[in-house]
């Protein structure tokens, strides 16, 4: 048998081996799909405000996203799902059950994936904020590494929670997880698996029923897909 030929794949390390005449394709390190779902759409009242732990439900447009995610995902060419981690917000929790119902698997609830907690800028528009707490806004448009919202969430505590979810990932022998969350959280997440600096969340979004894929093994991340609505 010849000796094992190491090549390199969208930057992987790839071993082909000749076996019998017959190529053996396999990768170092086991790669997995990751797929990372905003929740669904909430009540119109809520849109432009800071929406963070308070626990509100879809609407009934969001509903319908949620089966049209399990729709979507379901015609992907991925690997079949096999695990399904959720915020324990309510309405994460509600976009990802038609999902584990069609899958036939259950929902891990995570602590780390909940939103940000906004503290006392929660539920307000960012008008609202800017105008009673401007030295504050300039702060975390700076990404100041010592910025709080008020009587909530630091970003270092934010940083640790997706340090946390990022090994947790890398940890996960799963062939599709699947990830609903929150957008704040997912963008965060993405660029830590992508090691990108924290402040590039801001250059792409996910909205209320979209999601982003990517493939993920032991020391490397390619986001492969973001599907919003018209995708």
């Amino acid at each position: 048998m010849a000796e094992p030929d190491t090549r390199i794949k969208y930057g992987i390390p790839v071993t082909l081996l000749w076996l019998q005449g017959f190529f053996y394709a396999g990768n170092i390190f086991m790669q997995k799909t990751i797929t990372l779902a905003r929740h669904a759409s909430i009540d119109l009242q809520f849109d432009g405000h800071y929406i963070g732990r308070t626990d509100v439900s879809l609407s009934a447009y969001g509903v319908f996203q949620a089966q049209e995610l399990v729709r979507k995902l379901k015609r992907s060419d991925k690997p079949a799902i096999d695990a399904v981690w959720c915020s324990p917000a309510r309405r994460a929790r509600q976009t990802a059950a038609p999902l584990a119902v069609q899958q036939d698997c259950s929902v891990s609830i995570k602590e780390e994936l909940q939103e940000i907690d906004f503290g006392a800028w929660e539920g307000l528009t960012f008008n609202q904020i800017l105008r009673n707490d401007p030295q504050r806004v300039n702060q975390w448009a700076a990404f100041a590494e010592d910025f709080s919202f008020p009587a909530g969430e630091s970003l270092r505590q934010f940083s640790q929670r997706l340090n946390a979810v990022a090994e947790a990932i890398h940890a996960q022998a799963s062939a599709h997880l699947v990830i609903v969350s929150h957008g704040g959280v997912l963008r965060g997440l993405i660029c830590n698996l992508m090691d990108w600096p924290l402040r590039d969340h801001l250059k792409f979004t996910i909205e209320r029923g979209g999601y982003a894929t990517l493939r993920v093994d032991e020391h490397h991340a390619v986001l492969t897909g973001l599907y919003n609505h018209d995708d």
